[in-house]
């Protein structure tokens, strides 16, 4: 690939929920079910009276969040975070707009949860964490953008890690008709650092393309395969863009 540079990273914990309806699906590589969570969520680091408030879209985030930290026995307050999703609260908005066109009364919790950082925000309350966050849509590319964003956290904050979440629930009709790829519902959740001596690392890099078959899987779920397998280098795709993952041992 022709780009500038790459940029790299080290992975200190990871943790990926999947849909159970998915569980021993075909689409998946043996590597990579092996490493999914597809277990109901529970989510008992969060109090009762707390886990109310949230709908599946923020469950799924901060389950594999916490679950993520939980491995690296690192605190959630302590963490910068990116929450990266494609559709957000979209199967919200849309019911949110339907109860409008229908004249029915519209849900007090629908509509301020409705917003694209409700996750995140519901995160920082329920962990007390001030540190830097941000929100992130970038259509197919929402993931790599994460990364993106992530890095350049980690390029000012240097002695920090940045929590990185990539999630997304299965898009509900009228929309579901318009995805070209298979989007189960599911968090994908990294603990990212700047690249250390003692972990092993990855770069990558990527360029704008034209003309491309529909990829198998989005993105980030290519990546946990790629994560999952024994191969050193990968190239994954989206709908207009090539993004090149290499492995790098210690």
């Amino acid at each position: 690939m022709t780009n500038n540079s790459n940029l790299s990273f080290s992975i200190l914990s990871s943790h990926c929920w999947v849909d159970p309806k998915l569980d021993g699906s075909t689409v998946f590589s043996p590597d990579f079910s092996q490493q999914v969570d597809f277990d109901p969520i529970e989510l008992k680091q969060i109090p009762a009276i707390k886990r109310r408030r949230l709908n599946s879209l923020s469950k799924m985030a901060l389950h594999s969040s916490l679950m993520c930290l939980q491995k690296a026995q690192v605190e959630p307050a302590n963490v910068i975070t990116v929450f990266a999703s494609q559709h957000g609260e979209l199967n919200r908005t849309v019911r949110i707009v339907s109860d409008m066109v229908t004249s029915q009364e519209i849900s007090p919790k629908d509509f301020s949860l409705s917003v694209h950082n409700a996750a995140l925000g519901l995160y920082s309350i329920f962990n007390k964490n001030k540190q830097p966050g941000t929100s992130i849509a970038a259509n197919t590319n929402t993931f790599g953008y994460g990364l993106i964003e992530s890095i350049n956290f980690l390029k000012r904050f240097p002695e920090q890690k940045v929590l990185l979440t990539c999630f997304d629930l299965e898009v509900n009709q009228p929309f579901a008709q318009l995805q070209k790829v298979l989007n189960p519902s599911r968090s994908v959740s990294l603990l990212l650092s700047l690249p250390m001596q003692d972990k092993p690392s990855i770069s990558f890099n990527f360029k704008k393309i034209e003309g491309i078959d529909d990829p198998k899987l989005p993105l980030d779920l290519a990546f946990f395969d790629f994560l999952a397998a024994n191969n050193q280098q990968q190239q994954m795709y989206t709908e207009d863009t090539a993004w090149e993952f290499e492995k790098h041992a210690i």
